[in-house]
């Protein structure tokens, strides 16, 4: 662990500040040309931001081209002069999150003193790359009713599935988020002002950002600079508010309750005749301005979202009446036990809708109505720092905070839910430095953390010692017990350690970049860990028979480690071939160790089958790199129009239910009670169910017992790559209207070492 370390901060350091990329700001490039196309050499160009002054001034080249790099998103005045001609001017030209603006100026011959000011300027797009980008703004971002209207807490992240290329994901895959450019929601990569935000141990993204201090949200997708990686899907990228020269604030409130929607009619086949509960508020405030004109900016906000609703179950859930339950406690030869734990936990349904048989007599059973009370609490707080230094320093700090305190409602009856603690934390900042004109970075440090708790309430069932996850599936659809993935834990904390370097030399820009985090995750998930018995009718369950559907339990309590190092490299050059024809060349390498328990797979090495299968400790892939080239061509000079194609390669990561779920058997061996009928018979529950001493975890197995408690391994490390290409033409038509033909392609493999 020290070793990795060293070697991070070293090779850093030594790399003249090398980086990874995923900016969190934009480039402005461009051509100063006189009236006849012709490029005008060394001209003065000087860049203001509108909203907080801050200025920036470079030289045009040979060839008449200008950049800059590392700006922050936001609307800016762009003039040129050159001896000879009148001084030209474009306002208000919008740079967006993660791109590469276009803005050309022609500058008319005349008298110095003169000036040519275009008051409005055009739509900018990117015609120096291949990326394919949607960006939102905090207009769009606050006023689009998809937003706050939502579920969950996700914020302008919402707005993804405005965007072409994406869709919901239903039947598309696991994980969390929208299916973008064909891959699977896993597949997505989700960042808060360039720091990691994804759970890592289900995928997703963590911290919330409320629309109201949200600054843009950009979606980037197949394919991307070699800058970016992590995951082959979208490339889900969101900046905070900050403060300007001007004070302003925002008080406000969004909110949707029972009385303004219509009866749902899966409600009224529950026998629901006005909505269950449903008010939900998202209230807050926020407030920027300046501490020192043009130098120092500062914007907070916090926001309380109050969500109260009922929960129901998807599908009706039956249970006996009042008469069945009478029936079934004068019948001869079942549990009383059983029954009793029926009747404690499972109240009688109002009215008979079916029955079900025990022992050859048919007992009412009706529709129970579910409608739990459920709530959740979320609080946000967010402050950000920005501060111009100088025209070559300036800083930028972030820090968010959520907390949520929620009912968990994975359980069928309300009477087994438990709170659902949730906290959240960000916080980031970076500094940008100018060394020349030519010669930018940024540096930034990250810090992300994650925690919350499934607990169960420690409900007993007589005879056994832990309440177990019962459930019937034919005759009442019915569940018994805690969430059935409870007691759970994670806490996730990442640390890192960002630097980017921009450097043009001539026709070239050069890009490199390293990135080296530090995720240190202890968390709790076994399967199974009280045991699932799942029934297929009511009967079997009274007869205390063996469960006849499931009956498993995973042995243990052995946490997980999902500690690991991810470390990034790149390099691109941006080649300017012509003034309007741009080339990009790009490799990028990842590398991710395999997470601290995932590598106890070797204490299973006993269970190894020279020839066929040997438990090995997963290794990690050490050659995963992903090269990326891109073609844009912007026909004339007015740059309104952009051509673009790429061709790439990606890698993804794995997530930790992976191995999670994958324990070696002396850390939690599987007990199957039907494969087991010398242990297992009549009573079943009686006699205890699964105990925890049926077997012994620990190194006393044999090769024979090693094999048979093996339910799945992971024999090596193995991470899914793709190849991406794409095709796009983006044309701007006036000044607010851009219309843009994108065609996509993906093609997933597999590979290990």
């Amino acid at each position: 662990m020290r070793l990795q370390a060293f070697i991070i901060c070293l090779t850093i350091f030594a790399a003249a500040t090398l980086s990874f990329g995923q900016t969190m700001d934009a480039n402005l490039v461009g051509s100063i040309v006189d009236s006849s196309g012709g490029g005008i050499p060394n001209a003065n160009v000087e860049i203001t931001n509108q909203a907080t002054g801050v200025k920036g001034t470079t030289k045009t080249e040979a060839n008449g081209q200008y950049r800059f790099n590392n700006l922050p998103i936001g609307r800016y005045d762009v003039t040129a002069n050159a001896p000879g001609f009148a001084t030209g001017t474009r306002r208000g030209v919008e740079l967006q999150l993660n791109q590469n603006a276009t803005a050309n100026i022609t500058l008319q011959v005349g008298v110095v003193s003169s000036t040519v000011d275009v008051t409005e300027s055009a739509a900018t797009i990117d015609t120096t790359t291949a990326q394919l980008r949607t960006t939102f703004e905090s207009k769009q971002i606050v006023n689009l009713p998809v937003i706050e209207n939502a579920n969950g807490f996700f914020g302008a992240l919402n707005l993804s599935l405005l965007a072409p290329n994406v869709t919901s994901n239903g039947g598309v895959g696991y994980g969390t988020g929208p299916s973008v450019g064909g891959q699977r929601p896993v597949e997505n990569n989700f960042t808060v002002e360039g720091v990691d935000n994804n759970n890592k141990g289900v995928t997703g993204p963590l911290v919330y950002v409320p629309t109201e201090a949200t600054s843009e949200f950009t979606l980037m997708q197949n394919q991307v600079g070699a800058e970016f990686g992590h995951s082959t899907g979208g490339q889900f990228n969101t900046a905070v508010r900050g403060g300007s020269n001007e004070v302003h604030g925002t008080l406000y409130e969004y909110f949707q309750n029972r009385n303004l929607n219509a009866v749902d009619q899966s409600f009224a086949r529950q026998g629901f005749t006005t909505n269950p509960r449903y008010d939900q508020n998202k209230m807050g405030f926020n407030l920027g301005g300046p501490l020192m004109k043009n130098r120092l900016f500062a914007f907070g906000a916090v926001e309380y979202a109050p969500f109260g609703f009922a929960s129901t179950t998807g599908s009706p859930v039956l249970a006996p009446t009042a008469q069945g339950y009478s029936i079934l406690n004068s019948l001869p030869g079942i549990s009383k036990t059983n029954l009793g734990v029926l009747q404690q936990w499972v109240p009688a349904a109002p009215s008979a809708t079916s029955s079900t048989v025990v022992n050859g007599v048919n007992v009412p059973i009706g529709i129970l109505p579910i409608a739990g009370a459920n709530f959740t609490n979320f609080w946000t707080g967010i402050g950000s720092i920005d501060y111009n230094k100088s025209e070559r320093d300036q800083v930028r700090g972030r820090f968010i905070y959520n907390k949520s305190n929620a009912l968990d409602n994975a359980a069928n009856l309300p009477t087994f839910w438990t709170t659902l603690p949730q906290r959240f934390y960000l916080a980031t900042i970076s500094d940008i430095h100018t060394f020349s004109p030519s010669l930018t970075n940024e540096f930034r440090i990250g810090f992300n953390r994650f925690s919350q708790f499934y607990t169960t309430n420690n409900e007993t069932f007589p005879g056994l010692d832990v309440f177990p996850n019962i459930q019937f599936g034919s005759d009442l659809g019915l569940q018994i017990g805690p969430n059935p993935n409870a007691p759970q834990s994670t806490v996730q904390n990442t640390y890192q350690l960002v630097d980017n370097v921009n450097w043009t030399k001539g026709k070239h820009t050069f890009k490199f970049g390293f990135d080296g985090r530090n995720y240190i995750s202890p968390q709790f998930f076994i399967q199974r860990v009280r045991g699932d018995y799942n029934y297929t009718t009511l009967n079997v369950y009274l007869n205390d028979q063996v469960p006849d559907e499931l009956a498993e339990r995973n042995l243990g309590n052995t946490p997980y480690y999902g500690n690991q190092w991810a470390t990034y490299a790149y390099a691109t050059d941006q080649w300017r071939v012509r003034n309007n024809v741009t080339l990009n060349l790009g490799v990028r390498w990842e590398r991710t160790t395999v997470p601290t328990t995932m590598q106890l797979q070797t204490l299973n090495s006993i269970a190894s089958v020279p020839g066929l299968v040997d438990f090995n400790s997963p290794q990690p892939q050490n050659h995963n790199f992903a090269p990326r080239i891109g073609l844009a061509w912007s026909p004339g000079t007015s740059g309104n129009t952009s051509i673009r194609a790429g061709f790439g390669m990606g890698y993804d990561v794995i997530y930790d239910n992976v191995g999670l779920t994958n324990y070696p058997p002396q850390l939690s061996p599987t007990v199957d009670a039907n494969t087991r009928p010398e242990l297992y018979q009549t009573p079943f529950l009686g006699s205890g169910g699964i105990r925890p001493t049926d077997v012994v975890v620990g190194t006393g197995l044999t090769a024979e017992e090693a094999r048979a408690a093996t339910s799945s391994y992971i024999p090596n490390q193995v991470v899914p790559y793709s190849i991406q290409w794409n095709m796009s033409v983006q044309h701007v038509f006036r000044n607010d209207y851009t219309v843009e033909v994108r065609y996509l392609g993906t093609r997933g493999l597999t590979c290990s070492n």
